[in-house]
């Protein structure tokens, strides 16, 4: 199950389990409306306030693997360059010998 799927059922049980509390307690109907009214004002805040915490943990998340894929990409630079360099060092030793090869 993905994230936002939890995310999701965790809201709907959040404002179901409110209502229906709310629903089954015994009180006016004025009184049971504004208890509705504040429960959704609550469960609203909690949604934005989770929304923003998703929000932050996403963002985090972005930048360490920003982080993590631009050291990565350095090595690999790295790694390239001394490869490069292995190649052009056997290449100039090739060469040497085959040049004292053809001159003996």
């Amino acid at each position: 199950m993905n994230a936002k799927g939890i995310f999701a059922g965790f809201l709907a049980g959040l404002v179901v389990g409110g209502i229906a509390g709310l629903l089954l307690a015994p009180s006016s109907g004025a009184e049971t409306r504004q208890k509705i009214r504040d429960e959704l004002e609550e469960a609203v805040e909690k949604v934005k306030s989770e929304a923003e915490n998703l929000r932050e943990k996403a963002e985090e998340f972005t930048s360490k693997a920003k982080e993590i894929l631009e050291e990565k990409t350095e090595e690999l630079k790295e790694v390239i360059e001394k490869g490069k360099e292995a190649i052009r060092e056997k290449k100039e030793e090739l060469s040497a010998k085959f040049l004292k090869k053809e001159e003996a």
